[in-house]
């Protein structure tokens, strides 16, 4: 099917309180398994291309091989540039086909962010391409994990709470931008948590009251399964979910080379074992998030 915007996926989704899940599209077997369970569940789906996980796959080609995968999906799908730091590699992600860009100026001054952000959404929205932006720091990194059980340094609550998304200061910057989307920070943290996750969701709720935009939480992966329903319920649209499962890819494969033995196993097994993989993990996250059924 034709590629869909982001915006339109998540209009839906903020309009009926159910959740997107936002997916890294690192590499072909990550998202064959995740269009699978797309289609199997009958949900939307967002493919994100983020450089700072994958960096030895080149944007000029990780990008047109999700667009490629989406435009073949028989469900919405979207692809999306995440972590976009240049108007420059905007525009390189919007050439190669993307069908989103998130813009993060979170680190700028706030003006700044502003101004960016606005030359950004300018020159997407000319091209028919939806903008995310951030708003309010989110620590950590996706990148932390360095190996099974290294640990992800977390800050402490009160450097959460400095961080986070003012709702005034949102309601302002959405009007001035004019973004499709914004990420937002509430006590999420990319990466894994360490301890117990301190979220914010009253925060939540106040915002989304303030803005008329789906809401975007970053740093989604590692908590209690139990806890999506409401992160959803509390106002988010787009969940970004990566790290938690990285992991657990990981080790799947693993038990596969411990069970195989002295025998071991082959390459292409791993591609098999890694989408199916995929594919299972997806399904469980769709049906939390409420979106089974939705496309």
């Amino acid at each position: 099917m034709p590629l869909i915007s982001m915006k339109e996926i998540l209009t839906d989704a903020r309009k009926n309180r159910y959740g997107v899940i936002s997916l890294l599209g690192g590499n072909l077997e990550m998202v064959i398994g995740q269009i699978m369970a797309a289609e199997e569940q009958k949900a939307p789906l967002i493919l994100t291309f983020t450089q700072e996980v994958t960096p030895k796959v080149p944007l000029e080609l990780g990008m047109p091989m999700l667009v490629n995968a989406a435009k073949r999906a028989k469900v919405p799908v979207a692809t999306i540039l995440d972590h976009g730091d240049s108007l420059e590699t905007v525009v390189k992600a919007i050439h190669l086909g993307a069908s989103a860009v998130m813009f993060d100026g979170s680190t700028l001054p706030y003006e700044e962010n502003i101004q960016q952000t606005r030359e950004i959404v300018r020159v997407a929205h000319a091209l028919g391409v939806s903008v995310e932006a951030e708003l309010g720091s989110i620590t950590g990194s996706a990148t932390g994990s360095g190996g099974f059980n290294a640990p992800v340094l977390r800050p402490d609550n009160s450097d959460l709470k400095a961080a986070s998304t003012d709702p005034e200061q949102a309601a302002e910057f959405v009007e001035r931008t004019g973004v499709d989307a914004l990420a937002i920070s509430f006590g999420n943290v990319h990466g894994t948590y360490q301890g117990e996750p301190n979220l914010d969701l009253d925060l939540v709720g106040d915002i989304y009251s303030q803005v008329d935009i789906p809401l975007v939480m970053h740093g989604a992966s590692g908590l209690a399964f139990s806890q999506y329903p409401a992160i959803v319920a509390s106002g988010i649209s787009k969940v970004c979910y990566y790290t938690a499962a990285g992991i657990r890819a990981a080790n799947d494969i693993h038990r596969m080379l411990m069970d195989a033995g002295q025998d071991g196993a082959a390459y292409h097994e791993i591609i098999a074992r890694s989408i199916d993989f995929f594919k299972t993990d997806t399904v469980k996250l769709m049906k939390l998030l409420g979106c089974s059924g939705a496309a």
